[in-house]
């Protein structure tokens, strides 16, 4: 076969064997500075781990996903997939992914967006075969980058450029591409490596003109739109009818053909290849964004390797969202930061997506939050893969449903095996003894039902291995937690109560079929499990009873008037008790809000100096430190160690408690002073007390932002997981509200003055005892 590949030069980033060392990115200068860094990190398999790292920076969220392979582990590779239902079809990256049989992956190359089928842009081999190649790139500017390693393992990126020419003695045509099936427009090379026949193009395209050729000659050429079988040993040149007639009509059956295919890489000795973006690295420096790399924050998917060729790094920025995307010169810091040297682009936007199955996952799952609300169907995706076959299991591992559950409420435990690669190995619960140190309750399988309240551990036993799992609670319930009240048209008509309850520490657990429901007045409906059904019109309300708590579902049925239901019950916070001071070598906190007045009313000058005075003595007296949570004029001395509000970060260290102040006035502390998160998680760690209080200026429910919300309870939820107990008070407005939420107490304390100048009957005092791990605080009024 005539099959002539001239080879242009290579442009190949040098990938020197050295020690890989990390420094600090000099991008910051021009791109987003990370204040705190939430990072979560995950073993996939032997050599490849996951990880999540969501940063506070100046400019907004940036959540980053990251894959991490080790290429010397030699059961590990990583290569281009598409679908493997259709050539060409669109799919999203967790199908082909998971149809693949890839343990992890990213999405890859930029295609076509319209319709059901499209092609990537850039060169596709695999396993050492030439899958696709396109002729369209680069010629007049290096835009699209590829990766390719060679049979030697020589890993490089290249701006691929690539030419080809059919012809016969008489005419030369160009070619669009091997086997990327785009507009047919232009001819096409096409083989084995994207299908056996032309059944499927067919079905896309009208009237095709397929041109066999084996042995440097055409063997056959079918009539338009016939399917014709691909020659093991050759290949088909498609065309449309109108091409053969107008372009191609000169070559016929019996032609010797010549193939010449011009490109800047010797595809013949590629392993592997697979197209991207712009280069993001060259030699560990940012390299210039070339014309298609999207300017500005955007979502953004980027591969790379270590100096030494040692590492891949896969990652995906989130952009659009919660999380603020990465610009071009912040996706390169943070490649580097991960260890790579040379990186591209690969697909950004509504197409970055990173899936992958850690060893706690049974199946593929997409890690990010993809842009377009839901995955994009793409052309190709990267995939990681696990060759070693599943082994003895060395270790076994358990894994909680959850942390929390409620006496008499089900808490599932899995318990699976792992063998030398991290291959996840799944064990029947017949096979695994299970043992709750710490509550009584009773086990069936993997499931435990806590017969009381408390903190226990489980522990799993396998072939003499074992397993535990720390920090579970079976907690105390509140209150009940109704949806919603029910309201039907006509007798007959259902409604499904959904029903949570909320435990003293503030966390919420699902009890819908385990909670007692009982019908006020039988006659207007009946109650089966958590489904009312309506009897005949009127009103009525249900009771619902768990653990000695109730609350109540009003009914209306029809034109029936709403009845007034009992007040629900629910149990007190076990912190909050009263609190008098005592030579008991306890610690004793006072807190008050805003005692400065800034408004527009006429305070009497008299009336000022006197309640200020009395606010002052009730917070300086019976404590050791008086806190003013707000801003204070008031001159006096004070008594007793004492923090004050100035409008800015703070930190108190004392008695096995860390008190913060931080600022949130501008909407959200990121707005106000985003360096607070790094002062804050810096104080707080180093500290490490059993006892944190941070006062603020407004709750982190009236942020602005709802994902920096999330974020400010994120950091708090790790302190409650570390045992600790967790106060957040705000100062502000006119009211005292007191509420649990997992695991915080968020508590307010109202200004001293209304608006108008009048005092503030709700004006009130936080008061606070801790000895060790033993807190209790109390809300009086001043």
């Amino acid at each position: 076969m005539k099959y002539q590949i001239i080879k242009t030069k290579r442009l190949m980033g040098l990938l020197l064997a050295a020690v890989l060392t990390f420094s600090a990115p000099a991008a910051w200068a021009f791109g987003a500075t990370t204040y705190y860094d939430q990072k979560m990190e995950q073993t996939v398999t032997r050599g490849v781990t996951y990880e999540k790292s969501s940063r506070m920076t100046d400019a907004g969220i940036q959540n980053l996903y990251v894959l991490k392979v080790d290429l010397t582990e030699s059961t590990l590779e990583f290569k281009e997939v598409e679908s493997t239902i259709e050539y060409g079809l669109k799919e999203t990256a967790k199908k082909m992914l998971t149809d693949n049989g890839a343990i992890a992956g990213v999405n890859a190359d930029f295609f076509g967006m319209t319709g059901e089928y499209s092609a990537s842009f850039g060169p596709v081999v695999k396993d050492g075969e030439v899958v696709s190649a396109g002729t369209s790139l680069n010629h007049d500017q290096d835009q699209y980058a590829a990766f390719f390693m060679d049979e030697d393992d020589n890993p490089f990126f290249d701006y691929f450029k690539m030419t080809a020419t059919f012809g016969n003695s008489a005419k030369a045509i160009e070619l669009a591409s091997i086997n990327k099936v785009t507009s047919m427009v232009f001819p096409i090379y096409f083989d084995r490596q994207a299908a056996r026949t032309t059944a499927d193009l067919d079905k896309r395209f009208s009237e095709l003109i397929k041109f066999v050729v084996e042995d440097d000659q055409i063997t056959y050429i079918s009539q338009p739109g016939e399917n014709v079988a691909v020659p093991e040993d050759g290949y088909l040149i498609v065309m449309s009818k109108d091409y053969r007639t107008n372009a191609a009509n000169v070559f016929q059956v019996g032609d010797e053909i010549t193939l010449n295919i011009n490109s800047s890489v010797d595809l013949d000795d590629m392993e592997i290849g697979f197209g991207g973006g712009g280069k993001l690295l060259i030699n560990g420096t940012e390299a210039p964004a070339t014309s298609i790399v999207a300017t500005g924050r955007q979502p953004r998917t980027a591969f790379g390797l270590s100096q030494d060729g040692k590492t891949a790094i896969f990652m995906v920025v989130d952009g659009r969202g919660d999380s603020i995307g990465a610009t071009h010169s912040e996706m390169g810091a943070y490649m580097r930061e991960y260890g790579a040297y040379n990186a591209m682009h690969l697909d950004g936007g509504g197409s970055s997506t990173m899936v992958t199955k850690t060893v706690e996952d049974t199946q593929l799952v997409v890690k990010n939050v993809v842009s377009d609300g839901s995955e994009r169907k793409i052309m190709s995706a990267v995939g990681i893969f696990q060759n070693a076959e599943k082994g003895e299991v060395e270790k076994i591992a358990i894994a909680p449903a959850m942390k929390r559950t409620l006496p008499n409420k089900i808490m599932t435990f899995t318990v699976y095996g792992l063998d030398e690669y991290y291959n996840r190995i799944e064990i029947p619960a017949s096979q695994v003894t299970m043992q709750a140190i710490g509550v009584d309750g009773t086990w069936n399988g993997y499931d435990f039902t806590p017969s009381a309240s408390g903190t226990f551990a489980v522990t799993a036993t396998y072939n003499e291995l074992s397993a535990s799992a720390t920090g579970m609670v079976s907690g105390v319930t509140s209150r009940l937690k109704p949806s919603a009240d029910i309201k039907l048209t006509k007798a007959g008509e259902t409604a499904t109560i959904a029903m949570q309850v909320v435990d003293t520490d503030g966390f919420s657990h699902w009890v819908s079929t385990t909670t007692a429901y009982e019908v006020a007045d039988p006659s207007i409906g009946t109650m089966k499990a958590n489904v009312f059904t309506a009897v005949k019109e009127g009103a009525t309300y249900i009771k619902c009873t768990r653990d000695g708590q109730t609350a109540y579902i009003a009914v209306t049925v029809g034109n029936g008037k709403t009845v007034t239901a009992p007040q629900a019950t629910n149990a007190a916070d076990p912190l909050q008790k009263k609190v008098t001071k005592a030579a008991d070598g306890a610690y004793y906190l006072n807190i008050i809000g805003t005692v400065h007045y800034s408004g527009d009313g006429k305070i009497d000058e008299n009336t000022y100096a006197d309640v200020r005075t009395k606010a002052r003595n009730t917070v300086d007296s019976n404590a050791e430190v008086a806190i003013y949570g707000g801003t204070s004029d008031i001159k006096t001395a004070p008594k007793l160690d004492t923090l004050s509000w100035t409008g800015g970060y703070r930190f108190l260290n004392r008695g096995d408690t860390s008190l913060a102040m931080v600022s949130a006035a501008s909407g959200g502390v990121r707005a106000t002073s985003v360096a607070q998160y790094a002062s804050l998680t810096r104080d707080l760690d180093a500290a490490d007390n059993d006892t944190i209080i941070i006062v603020m200026d407004k709750t982190p429910g009236d942020f602005t932002s709802a994902a920096e919300t999330a974020y400010f309870r994120a950091i708090l939820s790790k302190y409650v997981s570390q045992g600790k107990a967790v106060f957040v008070v705000s100062c502000s407005g006119v009211g005292q509200w007191t509420a649990v939420k997992d695991g915080v107490r968020y508590i307010n304390l109202p200004d001293l003055w209304k608006t108008d100048g009048s005092v503030n009957g709700n004006f009130s005092m936080l008061k606070l005892r801790i000895q060790g791990e033993d807190v209790t605080y109390e809300v009086t009024k001043v």
